[in-house]
Parts: C-alpha cells; structure tokens; sequence
C-alpha cells in the first residue's frame, strides 16, 4: 500500500521539476511544499507520492520509474 521514503522523496524531486506542479496557492515554483498538488489529476502530491499503483499512486503524465 505504501512506498519507502526513498521512492516517495524520488517522486516529489521528479514533481517538483514538472510544469504541472502547484501549491495551494496555484503557483508554478512555491517557496514551500505544505498542499502541494499535481496541475493535472489534481491529487495531493504528498498523498500519491506515498501510495503504491494498486492504491492510485502513479503519475498521469508516466514520469515516475517506480
């Protein structure tokens, strides 16, 4: 159900890096992570990053390796 530490945080750094990544507040390149959310499923980024692809943890666009 849940990933490693190692997975979640390769996942967020992958995120990060996307055009489609927000914070609460909707923009592009937040000064900190707290309600991060994917521009393009709309998921809470801390959430998906942590669940395994049986529960809806993957990435819409395929840019996750795990």
């Amino acid at each position: 159900m849940f990933v490693s530490k190692k997975v979640k945080k390769d996942r967020l750094d992958t995120c990060k890096k996307c055009d489609f990544y927000r914070n609460f507040l909707m923009l592009r390149r937040p000064k900190w992570t707290k309600g991060a959310r994917c521009g393009k499923c709309s998921c809470f980024l801390d959430a998906k990053t942590t669940l395994t692809k049986e529960y809806f943890g993957e990435c819409p666009l395929g840019k996750w390796k795990e």
